[in-house]
């Protein structure tokens, strides 16, 4: 039975609701993927200050990153250690080497994290482009006449 121009509205309301909620859905996944790119920079730039002050001396004048790309100026005390967390909102002192190993572990687990995010909003996207085809289509049979009115009931 052929579907009546009441029925292909129906559809289209529906495919158009299904298609507002897959979009905020891959918007919410893009931006949990921004997040953790922007997290796993926050890694990177905590090795990279780790590695470079490993290799100062006491008491010599460094630049300390205080994030959003601002530093203030610190002597050097101890070079051998570092603090950082260990998890829980518990930090404590370690050496810089294990320090450095604890980060790049955390940078392998929120990489993967993000990777499964990004497919997850790929394929999100991809079903938004299936649900934006549907509804052209279905308009277009709206606009050919297509789907008939619906007959009076008698």
């Amino acid at each position: 039975m052929a579907k009546t121009r009441q029925d292909v509205e129906g559809d289209i309301q529906n495919l158009l609701g299904l298609l507002q909620q897959t979009r905020e859905q891959a918007d919410q996944l893009n931006t949990q993927g921004e997040l953790l790119r922007i997290s796993l920079e926050e890694h990177r730039t905590a090795i990279d200050t780790l590695d470079a002050y490993k290799d100062v001396k006491e008491g010599q004048e460094v630049l300390v990153p205080v994030g959003a790309n601002a530093y203030v100026f610190a002597s050097s005390a101890s070079t051998k250690a570092a603090i950082t967390e260990l998890g829980a909102g518990l930090s404590a002192a370690m050496p810089i080497g294990v320090a450095v190993e604890k980060l790049q572990k955390r940078i392998e687990k929120i990489d993967g994290s993000r990777k499964k995010v990004l497919e997850g909003a790929a394929r999100l996207e991809q079903s938004v482009a299936s649900i934006e085809t549907q509804v052209q289509s279905l308009y277009a049979q709206l606009q050919a006449g297509a789907a008939p009115a619906r007959a009076p009931a008698r």
